[in-house]
């Protein structure tokens, strides 16, 4: 075979190309074992989703300098935290599945429990065409939501929970394939419009007292980036008890999954035996449904709770 004559690509005469680019790769994108660690899920109290256990304990949990290293942080920090006072803290986990199977539909759970009281969670992923992905206030629910989500590429997912004036911010990074957000689907998506807006949704107790509150809105969610298809999306979702009195607010961004599905701790109201759903999507749209609290009795076994299965929310 005759030298090649181009080398451009770093490549001396007659050598053969490898298939892989000599351009380097970012020091914090490199693979190693540690980050391959950080990507497993992690079960609530055993570690921190941002450095193992033994890091964790010969430190403070706590600090203002970013551990994902990514270029996009502080713009994002400026822009969706009003350039408050910012910490990146353990306490903040953010859980990923190990491996992602579907971008169109990524689970993402943030707990930040062990941080008490909240006034806001701001979810940010930091590659993506709509950066602020989810706001919730938890008025009188615990510093804990689940979701589903779109991914164009892999990227950063970090949580930002306001206590007072001060943000803390846990995340990870999350290793996908791209085209979750513009990427039209293999199958034509079919839309049951009879159905649309239905919402199924499930309470259960939790050992603390509270509730959990699984809830599935049927709609397309189109999020306006695939060519002849307008943006179409849920933008809030209130939950409150059977007085009108809320427990929750949830923001969602066109990187909500279609038919969003999340899961929220409501306190336990002092009356009633229903808790009420209502969510509004851009187009005026307003659907509205009851569900009832179950009964006292024992709580949903920790085994059987969903969202302590890695992987799945």
């Amino acid at each position: 075979m005759p030298a090649s004559t181009g080398s451009r690509m770093g490549r001396t005469a007659g050598e053969m190309p490898t298939g892989r680019s000599s351009l380097p790769i970012p020091r914090r994108f490199r693979r190693s074992k540690d980050s391959e660690a950080a990507m497993m899920v992690p079960i609530r109290g055993e570690g921190s989703p941002l450095r193992p256990v033994a890091a964790r304990e010969a430190g403070p949990p706590s600090s203002r300098r970013d551990p994902l290293d990514s270029p996009l942080w502080e713009s994002h920090a400026k822009r969706y935290l009003g350039g408050a006072d910012v910490i990146f803290d353990d306490r903040v986990q953010v859980i990923l599945p190990p491996v992602t199977e579907n971008q169109a539909s990524v689970p993402v759970a943030v707990d930040a429990r062990d941080l008490g009281a909240v006034d806001e969670i701001a979810v940010i992923t930091d590659i993506h065409p709509f950066p602020l992905t989810l706001r919730v206030e938890p008025i009188a629910a615990h510093a804990f939501v689940a979701f589903r989500m779109k991914i164009e590429q892999a990227t950063p997912i970090r949580a930002a929970v306001r206590q007072g004036a001060l943000w803390h911010v846990g995340g990870r990074y999350l290793d996908a394939q791209g085209g979750g957000c513009s990427v039209p689907p293999v199958v034509e998506k079919k839309v049951d419009w009879r159905r649309m807006g239905e919402i199924r949704a499930r309470i259960w107790r939790e050992a603390d007292g509270g509730l959990r509150l699984r809830m599935r809105l049927l709609h397309p969610m189109d999020n306006g980036m695939i060519a002849n298809i307008p943006m179409f999306i849920v933008e809030t979702i209130d939950v409150t008890d059977a007085s009108g009195a809320a427990l929750a607010k949830l923001h969602l961004s066109e990187a909500i999954a279609d038919d969003p599905t999340l899961t929220v701790l409501p306190a336990l109201p002092a009356t009633g035996s229903v808790l009420k759903v209502s969510a509004r999507d851009n187009n005026g749209g307003i659907f509205q449904a009851s569900v009832s609290i179950p009964a006292g009795g024992l709580p949903i076994p920790a085994e059987d709770r969903p969202i302590r299965k890695e992987g799945r929310l």
